[in-house]
């Protein structure tokens, strides 16, 4: 696993005994260390970008949010989960929408592991003729079954068949039309309302934060994304 490493001092953190720069070397992990100056070229990250960030904050908390507000500005680093490692006596200050995970310092390289490990799955796309993952959107298609995270979607035969086919071709732009003869067919004479009272249903069950997944494009039609990557 690729990991971008910020930390105070990279030099010291690589040989410091149980800290993230030595658990990450000892998980094997491919990593990039640097400090908070972000003294790192923005083009080396677009051409091979990092899987996860680790902030190595630990009582530095302030600081780490003010670079980590730089980090996310950048492109080549948008939509990169983050775990940030802060101290247990910081913990109760830890504002837990600055990331989307933390570790405890001293580190525990198990911990750690099952914390890549859990970011790497909730932050994949995959598909295949049975499952279909999309950020915390997960469809079982041979079990008629969809989730978002652990909690399993009440839909109708409908709403699956246009959940899972935008899943199918996420990221691309489809028309009404186009949706009524692809999930409906063609012998369906409903007209493009159709398409709209679904799309809000389907919104509707998702729920927030998941319901931005299915995005409106104007004048145009509908599109799947994984809005966590955006």
């Amino acid at each position: 696993m690729k990991v971008l490493l910020i930390t105070l001092d990279p030099e010291r953190a690589a040989s410091e005994p149980e800290s993230p720069a030595a658990a990450l070397r000892d998980l094997g992990c491919d990593v990039r260390a640097f400090g908070f100056d972000l003294g790192f070229d923005e083009d080396d990250l677009s051409k091979d970008p990092p899987q996860v960030l680790l902030l190595d904050a630990r009582e530095r908390l302030e600081m780490a949010y003010s670079t980590l507000k730089t980090l996310r500005d950048l492109p080549p680093l948008q939509g990169t989960p983050v775990i940030v490692a802060v101290t247990t006596p910081r913990l109760a200050s830890l504002d837990f929408r600055a990331g989307d995970d933390f570790v405890l310092v001293p580190i525990v390289p198990a911990e750690l592991y099952a914390r890549l490990r859990q970011l790497d799955w909730r932050f994949a796309a995959f598909s295949d003729a049975d499952r279909i993952k999309v950020g915390e959107l997960e469809i079982d298609a041979s079990g008629y079954e969809a989730f978002v995270r652990d909690r399993k979607l009440d839909l109708t035969h409908q709403e699956f068949e246009l959940l899972k086919f935008l899943a199918q071709n996420r990221g691309k732009v489809w028309t009404r039309e186009q949706l009524l003869s692809k999930v409906w067919g063609y012998r369906y004479f409903g007209g493009t309302r159709t398409v709209d009272i679904h799309v809000r249903r389907l919104r509707a069950k998702l729920g927030a934060p998941a319901d931005a997944m299915i995005e409106t494009v104007r004048n145009v039609g509908y599109k799947l994304v994984d809005s966590a990557a955006r």
